[in-house]
């Protein structure tokens, strides 16, 4: 069962939305995504909105790791990229799949950054 309105969330996205990043912080070793990533994705199906927008979809806190600004950032930047993955994980080394998005450690959480323009 999904947890939200199907039309009440597709109402929520702007018509210029074209990337959509769904984060989850569950582990579904035995399904082909993570759960919350599937409820987008097929609410976005069923009532066939927002054809053009491109949905990709990660896991973050696992093994209890604190989610960061700068995975936060990583997320971002890889919509940004030529050919975004679309099933990763933040915050882990993922030795098994890969599929790791690199975030700076240093990363300064609590000052300004230079955030890009996504006009």
């Amino acid at each position: 069962m999904t947890p939200f309105s199907i039309p009440h969330f597709i109402r929520a996205i702007p018509a210029s939305v074209k990337q959509i990043a769904v984060l989850d912080r569950c582990k579904e070793p035995t399904s082909s995504a993570e759960p919350l990533f599937m409820d987008v994705v097929n609410a976005l199906n069923e009532l066939q909105e927002n054809q053009h927008a491109h949905v990709i979809g990660g896991r973050y806190g696992l093994s209890s790791k604190e989610f960061t600004p700068a995975m936060a950032l990583s997320v971002f930047h890889e919509l940004q990229s030529a050919h975004p993955k679309t099933h990763f994980t933040v915050g882990i080394e993922d030795d098994v799949t890969h599929l790791s998005l690199s975030y700076d450690k240093k990363f300064p959480a609590l000052s300004r950054v230079n955030i890009p323009n996504w006009s």
